[in-house]
Order: structure tokens, then C-alpha cells, then sequence
């Protein structure tokens, strides 16, 4: 497929915010599942911690991420991961999680990870539990929390 993580800049941050979950096309600040793109990239500037990349296939940014540490909580996330109403359902979700993962290996003191989503993403959580997270118990401002030990 040709999947990659990519920067976000001058050249692909307005295909980046305009992509959305929603059915209709249109990206809102806050999704079913998901805050916007454009909401996490400016999170990402006032929270240091964050890393967010856009995911491409063949030269096409099809989707977005944010992950790193939580300078809160002290633990590493994975805090955003969206694909494009028109590319769901593509098999993409199982390659960017593993993308991600490699990444986050590289980052100084990431020993463990943390997920979490809406308790009724049923796709997302089979997802997450293919890769070995497992839930926590806690629920995170109403999502189920999942955890991954390296």
C-alpha cells in the first residue's frame, strides 16, 4: 500500500483539517469518535507533548494521528487516530496502528501505551485488542481505556 506517517505542513495541513469521520464530508470540531484534526493540531502546539502526523498512502493523506506523552498523566498515548470517511473499511486501520507503534518504540521512557475510545466503537476495540491492549477498567472522559505494556 505504501502507508506512511508524514509531517504536518504548508504543503498538506488544509487536506490534513478537512478530512473527517463524518458520513456527510463535513468535518466538525468535535466527531462521533474523534476530535477534529484542526482541534488536534492546535492542541498540539499549547500541549508539548504531542507528536501528530498525517497518514498518507501513494502520496495521498488519507487520515491523521497524534500520540506521545501526556505531560498530565505522565503517560504515552496514542490520543488521535482517524481515517477519512472515504477510506474506511480499506484495511488501513491495522497498518497505521502498527506505524504508530513502531514509532512510539523509538521514543525515550515508552514502555507502556495507552488507547482509549467510545465504549460502543466495537470496530476500533477489536482493533486495539487484536494488538495485545487490554482494557484498563477506567473510563477517560467517557472512553474505555487500553493499555499496551512494550
Amino acid at each position: 500500500m505504501g502507508m506512511k506517517l508524514v509531517e504536518i505542513n504548508k504543503d498538506n495541513w488544509l487536506r490534513t483539517v478537512l478530512l473527517t469521520t463524518n458520513g456527510d464530508g463535513k468535518a466538525t470540531v468535535v466527531e462521533k469518535f474523534v476530535a477534529s484534526n484542526a482541534l488536534s493540531i492546535v492542541q498540539s502546539i499549547y500541549e508539548t507533548g504531542w507528536i501528530v502526523r498525517g497518514i498518507e498512502v501513494d502520496d495521498k493523506i488519507i487520515g491523521f494521528t497524534m500520540y506521545g506523552l501526556d505531560e498530565d498523566t505522565k503517560n504515552y498515548w496514542i490520543c488521535r487516530l482517524m481515517i477519512d470517511h472515504t477510506c474506511q473499511g480499506k484495511g488501513y486501520g491495522r497498518e497505521v496502528i502498527q506505524l504508530i507503534l513502531d514509532e512510539m518504540k523509538k521514543l525515550d521512557g515508552c514502555e507502556t501505551i495507552y488507547i482509549s475510545t467510545e465504549p460502543d466503537n466495537v470496530v476500533a476495540i477489536k482493533l486495539y485488542e487484536s494488538f495485545g491492549f487490554q482494557k484498563t477498567g477506567k473510563i477517560n472522559e467517557g472512553e474505555a481505556e487500553f493499555v499496551l505494556k512494550l
